[in-house]
């Protein structure tokens, strides 16, 4: 009986001192430079951001990872530190007033804005393959009516890892911002 109890409190000493995994915490980078943004600035035109939308799977905490064509896993430990919805939106309103300087980028509604941007998130993820996947589409609404612009990116990772992830999900989205201003004239 005694050596029960003495084995019981050893294996709730050793199963009480094991650490549980870290959780990392990251989120979405620009290389776009941000001092024109404390400058003083005339703007011609307000562009509303009025919606970023990711799809339901992308909705979580973790970072998601696809390891089979019908196989996607969220995870536990990689987390963005933020929801991706709210950082990708943040990405637009910083990048887009840099892409776009004469115009006010907000995500208030304004009473006549030349247009109101809606976008969607299908994908937006790693693969086992090495790769990142990024995919949606726009919706831009303006005086001439509204302008769908759908995008499909797969970009090969420059190293294994979340970080590497995460650095080429950005780079991708950055690449998307500045085909959304080459190709859509507001």
């Amino acid at each position: 009986m005694k050596r029960l109890i003495i084995l019981s409190v050893i294996f709730l000493i050793v199963g009480c001192s094991s650490s549980l995994p870290n959780k990392t915490y990251y989120q979405l980078t620009s290389d776009f430079s941000d001092s024109t943004r404390l400058q003083p600035r005339k703007v011609t035109d307000v562009i509303f951001i009025d919606n970023v939308k990711v799809a339901n799977y992308l909705d979580k905490n973790g970072i998601v990872y696809q390891i089979d064509k019908i196989k996607y896993v969220t995870a536990n430990n990689n987390l963005w530190l933020t929801p991706l919805s709210d950082q990708i939106k943040q990405r637009l309103l910083q990048d887009l007033s840099i892409l776009l300087p004469n115009y006010l980028i907000t995500a208030q509604p304004s009473l006549s804005p030349k247009a109101s941007i809606k976008l969607y998130i299908e994908s937006f993820h790693g693969v086992d393959t090495g790769d990142a996947v990024i995919k949606g589409y726009w919706l831009i609404s303006n005086t001439k009516g509204v302008i769908t612009k759908p995008f499909d990116y797969t970009l090969r990772l420059a190293n294994d890892g979340y970080t590497a992830l995460v650095n080429t999900l950005s780079l991708g989205w950055q690449e998307e911002e500045i085909d959304l201003v080459k190709n859509v004239k507001f």
